[in-house]
């Protein structure tokens, strides 16, 4: 399924209000951060600011993945996601 560019777009403008970052410092907990380098609905440029901003946190880039990187490279994403459950 595909949302439709018009919705996408006014959902998008609604994130300019957000503080999206406000309170990440306050995570205390060991976070796992999974992104792709190639997602165009949440930038990687994010993950990036919530791996500098989350004190204890691990950010695995995947290369070859979009937004959806328990598809495209499921077997990195399941690899990566039970070696920090067994931590």
């Amino acid at each position: 399924m595909q949302a439709a560019g018009w919705s996408t777009a006014s959902i998008a403008k609604t994130w300019l209000k957000e503080e999206l970052f406000s309170d990440l410092e306050s995570i205390k907990v060991q976070t796992l951060i999974l992104h792709g380098i190639h997602d165009k609905v949440v930038l990687f440029e994010l993950a990036k600011i919530q791996n500098q901003c989350i004190r204890n946190s691990k950010l695995i880039p995947f290369k070859f993945s979009g937004h959806g990187v328990f598809y495209d490279e499921k077997d990195k994403f399941n690899k990566e996601l039970m070696e920090f459950i067994e931590e």
